[in-house]
């Protein structure tokens, strides 16, 4: 079966290739050297800016997530995780500025062991 694909509402992406360290971004620039200080930086952005995103990508899966990435909404914050599996899928929950900034740096500090009956699937 050729990724991605749809399995009913929910989209199964391919596996993100393996890199030599973290790389963050949001639409407007990506960084591969960086630190923690540059991750609440970028978040700060997206709260006070609408339509900004940030992504947060491991060199591999830590307990099966790949990357952690977050966008407003209507004054609310969403975040996704891309849990690797036989594919890549998305499963997101709302949250708080300060969880959100909590969840990123626990990723970029491999300690986000997320309980998933928390998250709902992304659905296209």
């Amino acid at each position: 079966m050729k990724l991605p694909f749809k399995k009913g509402n929910e989209m199964v992406f391919q596996k993100v290739k393996s890199q030599q360290g973290f790389t963050l971004e949001n639409q407007e620039r990506k960084l591969t050297d960086f630190r923690d200080i540059d991750i609440e930086d970028y978040l700060a952005d997206m709260f006070v800016t609408s339509d900004q995103f940030v992504i947060l990508t491991a060199p591999r899966a830590q307990y099966n997530v790949r990357y952690i990435q977050a966008c407003t909404h209507d004054g609310e914050i969403e975040v996704e995780l891309g849990i690797e599996e036989e594919g890549t899928r998305l499963y997101y929950k709302m949250c708080s500025e300060e969880e959100c900034y909590q969840m990123f740096l626990d990723f970029y500090e491999n300690r986000l062991v997320p309980n998933m009956e928390e998250y709902k699937p992304v659905e296209f």
